[in-house]
């Protein structure tokens, strides 16, 4: 008897070590179940759009996008080779369903890298702790999406995912939150509306008028994720140094050096595109917009009104460091007009050799000096 109840117990063994091994899965994340979360964070805020609401801000959009591309050509420089596409209006909800087939898609990559570097066999330990793993991230991603649902107001979806570099990215406009700040500014809808345009706008022209840049930040994006996901070895000690460290963005302080490397080739991007945009956005509003420049420093300061745990999410998941590219950027942009003009400053869409690293978006006279140099070798040679 006791050598047929050890039998049954060893096989009972085996089969929920097998049943714990096929729950595991290799999923990092389960993409409903971050769906599910999120929406039910969005409560009542997650309301579908009507018909009628929807239709008439697409037409408004639509009729603006025709006014703004003339005047962002002016202040680029440069023509788009087609019009912008027909923008999508969403509601709060879509705009997570749009998202999180982008994330989905870049976490294959992250699953991909893990797998491949996988070299010894599962065990009932490491499956049980990816179950945990899963849905510590599930609810993370779920709340973090949720809270940017209420927040982001344009999006020019750059299509990184695309597999052709023929498919064009499209202008998204959350139209739910562009309301809900217009009210809060006390601005009329259709100047904000025209405002949030006008900046997804230039990020449209920067990518569809240099077809180059899209493959360029994909594949930045790319390295950025894969090396992340590549060497992970001594992150809780890392992470530990990070918390009492000193000195950068606590993200950049828990990174690898390779981590870190590709990380700000990432955030040079970044600033750059974000910088120039702005700049362009202000010299083309002045056309469009009467009293632009006083819309803009009140959108602005909404910024020094967000409150204290609006700070920590941003500061804990890294998007604090989105403002600073607007400010670095914009800097950059500035002084290299100043110092050279336009004809100078645009030779930073030339290819990726002309684009500015880090050092350089925070001390523009050595890009200066380095585009210079490198021209006149050309001359030269």
């Amino acid at each position: 008897m006791g050598i047929v109840a050890g039998g049954l117990l060893a096989v009972g063994a085996s089969v929920a070590q097998r049943e714990l091994l096929r729950r595991a899965g290799t999923r990092l994340i389960d993409w409903e179940a971050v769906r599910q979360i999120a929406r039910r964070r969005l409560g009542a805020a997650g309301a579908s759009l009507s018909d009628r609401d929807r239709s008439e801000a697409e037409a408004f959009y639509r009729q603006t996008l025709l006014r703004i591309e003339p005047a962002v050509a002016a202040a680029i420089g440069a023509e788009l080779p087609k019009a912008l596409e027909t923008p999508a209006v969403l509601d709060r909800v879509e705009w997570i369903d749009l998202n999180l087939a982008t994330f989905e898609q870049l976490f294959g990559r992250v699953e991909q890298v893990i797998s491949d570097d996988a070299t010894t066999a599962d065990t009932p330990g490491r499956a049980l702790a990816r179950i945990l793993n899963r849905a510590l991230g599930n609810q993370q991603l779920g709340l973090l999406l949720a809270f940017l649902a209420r927040k982001v107001l344009g999006q020019y979806d750059v299509s990184l995912l695309a597999t052709s570099s023929a498919v064009r990215g499209r202008l998204n406009f959350v139209e739910p939150n562009i309301a809900a700040s217009a009210a809060n500014l006390g601005v009329p809808l259709d100047e904000f509306r025209t405002f949030i345009a006008l900046h997804e706008a230039t990020h449209a022209f920067e990518f569809e008028a240099y077809p180059w840049l899209r493959d360029h930040f994909a594949a930045a994006v790319a390295e950025s994720i894969e090396e992340l996901a590549a060497d992970s070895g001594g992150l809780a000690k890392r992470l530990r140094a990070a918390v009492v460290g000193r000195g950068g963005h606590w993200l950049e302080r828990v990174m690898t050096p390779r981590q870190l490397a590709s990380f700000r080739r990432t955030q040079a991007l970044m600033s750059l595109l974000e910088g120039y945009s702005n700049h362009v956005m202000n010299e083309a509003g002045e056309r469009l917009l009467p009293g632009f420049a006083a819309l803009h420093d009140r959108f602005e300061r909404r910024n020094e009104a967000r409150g204290a745990l609006e700070r920590a999410i941003m500061r804990l998941t890294g998007l604090d460091l989105k403002m600073e590219q607007y400010v670095a950027g914009e800097r950059f942009v500035t002084m290299v007009l100043a110092e050279r003009g336009r004809p100078f400053l645009n030779q930073v869409w030339s290819g990726p050799a002309q684009l500015p690293d880090l050092a350089e978006i925070r001390h523009p006279a050595r890009w200066i000096v380095r585009i210079e140099g490198s021209t006149q070798v050309e001359v030269s040679s």
